[in-house]
């Protein structure tokens, strides 16, 4: 997909967040591959690696960030994921974003489906 100026800009926003105190987490390590050339220099981390339930989860992340970025499929189980992953981390301590307007801006319903070229 060529990028056009909303998504560009949409990208140097998120991009702005990036922090060593800021972690994207997202349901696979396909999505972590779409994302990497779009948003260089965020730390990943893919829920679906682990053998945690989501609450240790979120204590583990809480323990080294104070920021996450939930990117998570525009389905059922993404939007299940996203609720209970929310509430988690904020019950310790950390600020969440919900991001979907990458997905709304490409047009996508998943994340590893997301392909720009700049």
């Amino acid at each position: 997909m060529l990028i056009n100026e909303a998504l560009r800009s949409h990208i140097q926003k998120l991009s702005q967040k990036c922090s060593k105190s800021t972690i994207i987490v997202v349901e696979g390590k396909n999505d972590v591959k779409a994302l990497k050339p779009i948003l260089k220099g965020f730390d990943f981390f893919i829920l679906h690696n682990k053998q945690r339930s989501l609450y240790e989860t979120a204590e583990v992340l809480a323990s080294s960030y104070s920021q996450a970025i939930l990117m998570f499929d525009a389905d059922k189980k993404g939007m299940e994921l996203k609720n209970t992953l929310k509430k988690y981390l904020q019950m310790h301590g950390m600020k969440v974003q919900v991001e979907q307007k990458l997905l709304k801006l490409t047009g996508k319903t998943a994340v590893e489906d997301i392909r720009i070229d700049f």
